[in-house]
């Protein structure tokens, strides 16, 4: 939060589109810039890849056609995505906007369809989660998961990049972060509470 919130604040002073990268051309200096700028394409170029081959994988997992191959989905999805980048920042929002909103619902959705509030009839956090295996590897467990839990809050340094598209950047992109942080620790509280519930801890640490 406070390295989210430090962020969106550097960013109400220079509000360009180009996010981290215009924090580091006008703070330190070109050649800053174009190291941040190298790191953000990597980063960006490899998270589509991955996500366009979990959807083409998804895609011929269901379809359930003999023969199917996912290569032809990969291609689609990363021209799609190419595109919105093409469209500008806005529109990319937008789209992520309406993603999210949906996988949000059908959190909310799974967490009320499992009745929390009655332990025993779906949940049974309970019987799952005792003093004996409350911990199974001790606090030293909980540290090595620290970087798995931060995977949760991924992209939320993207706020920075909507500095053009908002009218008061020193207004909306401290609300913007805080508002997408509550909203991953709410979603993130939710979904942990409900898999702790329903299945084993051995099963979850290998998903």
């Amino acid at each position: 939060t406070s390295v989210a919130m430090i962020d969106s604040e550097v960013t109400s002073t220079v509000a360009a589109a180009g996010g981290q990268y215009a924090q580091a051309k006008h703070i330190v200096g070109p050649l800053m810039a174009f190291n941040v700028a190298l790191f953000l394409v990597f980063a960006y170029t490899m998270l589509e890849v991955s996500d366009a081959i979990l959807l083409g994988d998804t895609i011929v997992a269901k379809a359930g056609v003999e023969g199917l191959t996912h290569n032809s989905f990969i291609a689609a999805t990363i021209v799609v995505l190419a595109w919105l980048n093409y469209r500008g920042v806005l529109m990319t929002l937008n789209v992520n906007f309406i993603i999210t909103a949906i996988a949000y619902i059908s959190i909310v959705i799974l967490f009320f369809s499992v009745s929390p509030w009655t332990q025993g009839a779906v949940l049974k956090l309970n019987e799952l989660v005792t003093p004996g295996n409350a911990l199974p590897y001790g606090w030293i467990g909980v540290i090595a998961a620290f970087q798995f839990g931060i995977w949760y809050y991924l992209g939320i340094e993207g706020t920075t990049q909507a500095a053009e598209e908002v009218r008061s950047p020193a207004r909306s992109l401290p609300y913007g972060t805080m508002a997408g942080m509550i909203t991953l620790l709410i979603a993130a509280a939710m979904t942990w509470y409900v898999c702790a519930s329903m299945m084993p801890w051995e099963y979850l640490g290998i998903t």
